[in-house]
């Protein structure tokens, strides 16, 4: 900057404090040099922000304690802010404590800033995920915009560091939550621009939350940008990235620039850009480099505050990556993030997980089963082994432990076979489109063709076998989920989906097990003398045991009561099975458990695992996904997403296609989930209570329900005013999905009895028990036409049965509708909807006399995104012009765990 002026003169000429002679000359300088002008705006913009510019306005609108704003009554001022101030409030309605945050008069009548404050509604409205701030409400009173979020008790981390740097541990932790958030909000199109301490709350539940999403911009809605193209700098000095200074655009890449100044401020208790002023600290971040901190992590906080854009993580979900390996390496107990206890579901040690679909069975209490307190000494190595965007479905060692095989669907396209060399593991595309399912010590690959996913659990297709060295697979079996060999050369274990009974399969025909229950996980032992696998007593609730089958006898039950389990494995000695599992949350640990059902904690990281495979040298293959269920809406090709958290699960949409339910599955619900209401123009939902809607009634006034208990309850919620209306549907023990006729007055029910086939029910509210309609093994996923005399359903072998509503037979549709299911019937009764399973889902309108097929829609409408993996439950509003959907999606990073096969168990006790 030779020739220009100095520092202490810019910040002199800001605070018009230049003589006038010397501000002639600063002024002609400022206005033609490109390297001083940016740092003027930036300077005058950050110093107008943090309130040091005065300005000549009245005084902000103040409400006091007992005062009404909206429904909401003020308890008391809790803040100030460059945006606004923050009020605690009491929402009686609901009886629970908010943070109110109102726009003071003055910014009220400024558009660019009235525009930011709805940006900012927009903004967090957007946003769930438990390290970002909930938004729930927004209103205006007395002309004065405001906006409603969750209370949280704890402080700010600027707060924090006042009294000093926090331990390595903790900082680490704390990077975790704040990456993980900020990949959820960058993954909506929204970026912060203003991450620092003040804007970061440690609550005291042990989580962090990103705050003030004021200065974020929605990156994908044009329409926004003008609030953006002043040339204004929006940020906090010390902590903006050098492009945002310059007032160049910004990126994703900016936040991970402020996590990175944050989080250098964390672990050292200095600021990594200082200076007496927010010019001097502009230009530390254009001009100095920080002294990197020691250890991985301070090689993590270096890249992030690289100055290039280019030479940081490109992604918030890459620096997250990074810290949970560095964690995962470290100390488990100490990095692990912390999560809150969730209370029993149907005994005091289980839980509810995050399922990625929900679940409607309920477990009787069982004893936990022994279990060791040891965990092993040393640090095992995390190494990656993929590193693009999507799903990884299955992967295994080949038998020589060298090579590893993996099926995928990257960048939102169709799964595919990869292979990779365990000592460089750069992947290799087989050039089929296929999963893995198991390597034989014979060179013969066991894969599933085109699988086809209804949730992330569910893949089934044809099973094909073909020579690992290459060639085309050879189709075996159809209708297959899983198969393993194990290492020996038995024979073929398969698990199938006959109806809705699964079955293990040893060889391929004999039934060895069949069951209700999801049956997951399989494999066989080393020695080929047993079977070990998951056993989920809902198809589509991951909550369950470790089960193992011996040559004789029915399977046995190793490790019971978990509340997620997916992913297994023997160890290489036959003598363990170890798997993933969790007993209340989303964080899933490594456990091993033997064939007395004694059980060890092998290892554990801050986030999800899910194991693969254990190679005969005891190197472990295991998946760090992200998960995450959510629903949408569409309408004339626009679609909105209208998740509420990371597991809302739509199960019903109104006929006018203007109100949804949905079960929220986040582990802030508790053990029995809850039901929400939400209508389709973006409002915040209502939650009406405990468990899981089933199904909405046509007048939109109450919503069957279950909830989870012991006995498991169904009841009436309202959606208004009114109390619940519990109900007994004995015999019925599970109710799998709901209709209401459209008189309003019967539900059609697609459930069983205990232990017995599916069928359909019509049951009436008030009038009796539930009257069977249909035999069972006719349990049907069926839609009911507008004028309620006519039932549809596609059955097993593909074919679109017509009933009448007390269950007879009224023929077929013409043709072949196999792997289609009905979504509806259109308003006429003339036509049903039918959808496909596999992405994307085409939607078509099939005449019922002609069977007559017109395409209809796509879903989703703008592409396959990376990492989705399927569209679950979907409906039609009456016209067939809007929809709605809930979806699963999951991005994997797979990894090679070495230093953990050798642990021995220790002395074994009892599981508190």
């Amino acid at each position: 900057m030779t020739g220009c002026p100095s520092e202490e003169t810019i910040l002199a000429f800001v605070e018009d404090r230049l003589p006038s002679e010397q501000r002639a000359f600063a002024e002609a300088h400022l206005s033609r040099c490109d390297s001083c002008g940016p740092l003027l705006a930036a300077v005058a913009a950050t110093w107008h922000a943090e309130g040091r510019l005065v300005e000549a306005v009245p005084p902000p609108r103040a409400f006091a304690p007992g005062e009404q704003v909206g429904p909401y009554v003020i308890v008391g001022h809790a803040g100030s802010g460059a945006m606004g101030d923050v009020y605690r409030a009491r929402d009686g309605r609901l009886g629970r404590d908010v943070a109110l945050k109102v726009l003071p008069p003055r910014f009220a009548q400024d558009p660019e800033r009235l525009g930011r404050f709805r940006q900012e509604a927009r903004a967090a409205g957007a946003l769930s995920h438990p390290h970002l701030l909930t938004l729930f409400d927004v209103g205006t009173h007395e002309d004065v915009p405001y906006l409603v979020t969750e209370w949280l008790e704890g402080v700010t981390l600027r707060t924090q560091l006042m009294r000093g740097p926090m331990p390595l541990e903790q900082a680490l932790r704390l990077g975790i939550q704040l990456s993980q958030g900020l990949a959820a909000a960058h993954a909506r199109g929204v970026i912060h621009r203003d991450l620092k301490p003040a804007n970061i709350f440690l609550c005291e539940s042990g989580g962090a939350r990103i705050l003030d999403f004021g200065l974020a911009r929605l990156t994908e809605r044009i329409e926004d940008a003008a609030l953006t193209q002043s040339g204004a700098v929006v940020g906090t000095a010390g902590y903006m990235a050098p492009e945002q200074i310059r007032g160049q655009g910004v990126d994703a890449r900016a936040d991970v620039f402020s996590l990175g100044a944050v989080l250098h401020e964390a672990v050292s208790g200095r600021a990594p850009f200082g200076g007496d002023s927010p010019v001097e600290r502009m230009s530390a971040a254009l001009r100095d480099e920080p002294a990197v901190l020691p250890g991985e992590l301070g090689m993590v906080i270096a890249r992030c505050l690289a100055k290039a854009p280019g030479d940081r993580f490109q992604s918030a979900q890459d620096l997250a990556f990074a810290l949970e390996s560095i964690a995962a390496r470290g100390s488990p107990l100490a990095v692990r993030r912390r999560t809150l206890p969730r209370p029993a579901l149907f005994a005091v040690a289980a839980a509810v997980p995050l399922c990625v679909a929900i679940g409607f069975l309920a477990f009787g209490d069982r004893q936990a089963a022994p279990v060791t307190q040891t965990v092993q000494a040393s640090r095992p190595t995390y190494r990656p082994v993929t590193f693009r965007r999507g799903h990884v479905l299955n992967a295994r060692f080949s038998a020589d432990g060298h090579t590893l095989l993996y099926g995928a669907a990257w960048e939102g396209g169709r799964a595919e076979l990869y292979s990779a060399r365990t000592e460089r593991p750069l992947s290799q595309p087989l050039g089929q489109h296929a999963d893995v399912l198991a390597a034989s010590s014979r060179g013969e690959l066991a894969v599933l063709l085109e699988p086809r996913f209804f949730d992330a659990d569910h893949g089934s297709g044809t099973l094909g076998l073909m020579p690992l060295a290459g060639g085309a697979p050879r189709a075996v079996l159809d209708g297959v989920l899983e198969a393993d060999w194990g290492s020996g050369d038995g024979p073929l274990a398969v698990v199938r989906r006959v109806g809705d009974t699964f079955r293990l399969e040893q060889p391929p025909g004999t039934v060895r097990f069949e069951s209700q229950g999801w049956i997951s996980h399989a494999r066989v032992s080393p020695d080929g003398a047993r079977i070990a696998f998951l056993f989920h007593a809902h198809p589509k609730d991951d909550r369950g045991g470790v089960w193992v089958l011996e040559k004789d006898g029915p399977p046995r039950e190793l490790s019971a009561d978990w509340a997620s389990t997916r992913g297994l494995a023997w160890a290489p000695d036959g003598r363990e099975v170890w798997f993933t599992a969790s007993r209340t949350g989303a964080d899933s640990e490594l456990f091993a458990v033997d064939l007395r059902g004694t059980l060890r904690p092998v290892d554990r990281i801050a986030g999800r695992m899910v194991l693969h495979d254990i190679s005969h040298e005891g190197a472990v293959l295991v998946d760090h996904p992200v998960i995450r269920t959510g629903l949408a809406f569409g309408d004339a090709g626009a679609e909105r997403d209208l998740a509420w958290s990371d597991s809302s699960f739509m199960t019903g949409l109104s006929r006018d296609g203007r109100t949804l339910i949905f079960a929220e599955g986040a582990e802030v619900e508790g053990p029995t989930y809850g039901a929400y209401l939400r209508t389709t123009d973006g409002a915040p939902p209502v939650r009406l209570g405990d468990g899981i809607p089933m199904a909405l009634s046509p007048d939109g006034k109450q919503v069957l329900t279950v909830r989870y208990g012991e006995p498991m309850e169904f009841l009436l919620l309202p959606t208004g005013a009114g109390e619940p209306r519990p109900l007994s549907l004995a015999p019925v023990a599970t109710v799998l999905s709901a209709r209401w006729f459209p008189d309003g007055k019967r539900l059609l029910l697609r459930a069983h009895e205990e232990g017995r086939p599916a069928r359909l029910w019509v049951f009436e509210p008030g009038a009796g028990a539930p009257r069977p309609i249909t035999a069972e093994g006719t349990g049907f996923d069926t839609a009911i036409s507008p004028d309620g005399a006519r039932l549809a359903a596609v059955d097993a072998a593909g074919s679109l049965r017509l009933f009448s509503a007390t269950g007879e037979a009224q023929g077929t549709v013409p043709g072949q509708f196999t792997d289609q299911w009905v979504v509806g019937w259109d308003a006429s009764g003339a036509a049903l909807y039918l959808r496909s399973v596999s992405l994307p889902v085409q939607v078509s309108r099939v005449d019922v006399k002609t069977g007559a097929s017109t395409p209809h829609l796509t879903i989703p409408a703008r592409g396959t995104p990376p990492g989705l993996i399927s569209v679950m439950t979907l409906a039609l509003s009456a016209d067939g012009s809007t929809y709605a959907y809930s979806y699963n999606e999951a991005l994997s990073r797979l990894f090679i765990v070495e230093g953990l096969a050798g642990a021995r168990p220790g002395p074994a006790s009892r599981a508190p």
